[in-house]
């Protein structure tokens, strides 16, 4: 068939086919198209099924978990356990959110701040290399006069040149007359050159804002690394930081709280910890104090690392005092600025 159809091919192309050449030479291509459109959509088709099936499985292991959960809260002796487990992990949500408004927050008037400085130092820049211009185009300009002053003067003493005993000396002057008028052109040249040249300073488009510093994303990550100490502080106090951190890393079927009553008891102090935290405005003295310490030990792996080393972070700790970065407390990984 692929024969034929190279066949026809050249024919076409040597100009002798007929109509019924051309056309069994369409239908063939026609065919050639439509195979492969089918065998496209039966790989999609397959792909579609794969997908189907991966989230059937999805689907039952969910069910799976909502079945086994409904029973574990029915369950008289472990459904306040269950409880207290789920209220833990929105304890550390409300910790983790805390977090992300204060790493926005201090961000955000960082990158106004570094604007406001990036666009002072881009309007010195420019101001500098205008007065550098402007400097030059003055000399430029005053020199351009001179050389035009220069040749007029010459002109007019080769207009009073007519006696025939000036014959040689009017020739003299006529070919200085050609140097001199050529360093005007040049003069000329050279001030329509820094025109120019100002004129591109004025019209260049400021270099755009590439972020914020290293040094000030090393600080942001620091305060936020003093926050998180002082949430787990905050929380501690209600004797709950711990299976907080655990209830992140168990499932709910590993924990246990003991009785209905201790676990009432649980809930109440997750409660108040909760209360303690969220909606509250971080307490920048306390988180000076902190970043502080911590400024004094940190260490980096490299020069552009913006992350210190947890060994570098315990060896500022006081116990009982908390390496959040270590334990990756409120998930403050996922908040730290590269």
């Amino acid at each position: 068939m692929l024969d034929k159809l190279n066949f026809l091919k050249t024919s076409a192309e040597a100009g002798g086919v007929s109509p019924e050449e051309e056309r069994l030479m369409q239908l063939f291509q026609n065919r050639a198209g439509l195979k492969k459109a089918y065998a496209d959509l039966q790989d999609e088709l397959h792909l579609l099924h794969d997908r189907l099936k991966q989230q059937e499985g999805a689907t039952i292991r969910i069910q799976e978990q909502a079945d086994a959960l409904a029973e574990l809260l029915g369950d008289p002796k472990l459904g306040p356990g269950a409880l207290v487990y789920f209220q833990l992990r929105a304890l550390w949500k409300s910790c983790h959110h805390q977090l992300t408004l204060f790493v926005q927050e201090l961000t955000r008037q960082q990158e106004i701040r570094e604007i406001a400085r990036h666009k002072s130092d881009s309007q010195t820049a420019v101001a500098a290399k205008l007065a550098d211009i402007d400097t030059r185009l003055s000399a430029a300009a005053a020199h351009a006069d001179a050389q035009r002053e220069h040749f007029t003067s010459a002109q007019l003493v080769i207009s009073r040149l007519t006696a025939f005993w000036h014959y040689f000396e009017r020739r003299r002057r006529v070919k200085e007359l050609v140097t001199i008028r050529g360093a005007v052109q040049v003069a000329d040249a050279t001030v329509g050159e820094l025109h120019a040249a100002r004129s591109a300073i004025l019209s260049e488009a400021a270099p755009e804002f590439s972020g914020i510093s290293l040094v000030a994303r090393r600080s942001i990550n620091m305060a936020v690394m003093a926050y998180a100490e002082i949430l787990c502080e905050t929380i501690d106090a209600h004797g709950v930081t711990s299976r907080t951190k655990e209830s992140v890393a168990r499932r709910v079927h590993e924990m246990t709280f003991g009785s209905a009553a201790e676990c009432n008891n649980y809930m109440q102090r997750v409660q108040q910890a909760r209360v303690a935290v969220t909606g509250q405005k971080p307490p920048m003295g306390a988180v000076k104090v902190k970043l502080d310490r911590l400024r004094s030990t940190c260490e980096y792996r490299n020069s552009e690392d913006t992350v210190p080393t947890t060994d570098s972070l315990s060896t500022a700790n006081v116990a009982p005092v908390w390496n959040v970065l270590a334990d990756d407390y409120w998930d403050i990984y996922t908040l730290l600025l590269r």
